[in-house]
């Protein structure tokens, strides 16, 4: 045990059974909690070397590196290939199938429903909502403080293990996935694994094209 670090063996819950699972969490019997000498605490991963400062970022590593859950598959209509929904435009651009695009900005989707639904909040309806630095107009107020974003130096989301920081929750969530060790983005052909979705659209058009 290092110095000036004390180590507790999270036990089955006994009395109070709901108040310790809180402050234990789910997966409690799968960590060790250390009490650093200046107050604060580590969660020590059981199975691997894995050190981490909060019990949600445990979590998130022992669910998804040691329990391996994976996003839901579903079945493509053309193919015996099961791909996660995010990868779904990708996956009908290999068939020769556009994927669902918006008319108004080119972002595209992986069903048609999400474009109507982009559409509704930032390109439907009067747009009152106008940014003043660059003065393009919205239709919502979300829309614009979305947007408000990309000329701002504003970076609000931190990331724990290192002193990165994101404008963006999405960009710092697929940063941590670095952190954890986490590749939830595999290919349905051989099975490597990646951390970011472009590394893994990246892989199959360089080595299984006309594959997909």
């Amino acid at each position: 045990m290092d110095v000036g670090v004390l180590e507790w063996q999270p036990r089955p819950p006994t009395r109070w059974i709901d108040d310790i699972k809180r402050v234990a969490g789910k997966y409690a019997e799968a960590y060790t909690l250390r009490k650093l000498a200046d107050g604060s605490s580590q969660f020590a991963c059981k199975h691997c070397a894995g050190v981490f400062r909060t019990n949600n970022c445990f979590t998130q590593h022992y669910k998804q590196v040691h329990l391996k859950e994976r996003p839901r598959l579903r079945a493509c209509h053309l193919c015996d290939v099961k791909v996660p929904g995010y990868m779904r435009a990708f996956h009908m651009e290999q068939h020769g199938l556009p994927a669902p695009t918006c008319g108004s900005c080119g972002k595209k989707f992986a069903y048609p429903h999400q474009v109507l639904r982009h559409q509704k909040i930032y390109h439907m309806g009067e747009k009152n909502f106008p940014c003043n630095t660059c003065h393009l107009k919205f239709a919502s107020n979300h829309a614009l403080k979305y947007h408000e974003r990309t000329h701002s130096s504003h970076k609000p989301f931190g990331c724990e293990y290192c002193k990165k920081c994101f404008r963006w929750k999405k960009s710092l969530k697929t940063h941590v996935m670095i952190h954890l060790g986490v590749k939830n983005h595999q290919c349905s052909i051989c099975k490597a694994a990646f951390v970011q979705q472009s590394s893994l659209k990246y892989h199959i058009t360089k080595k299984h094209p006309g594959e997909h």
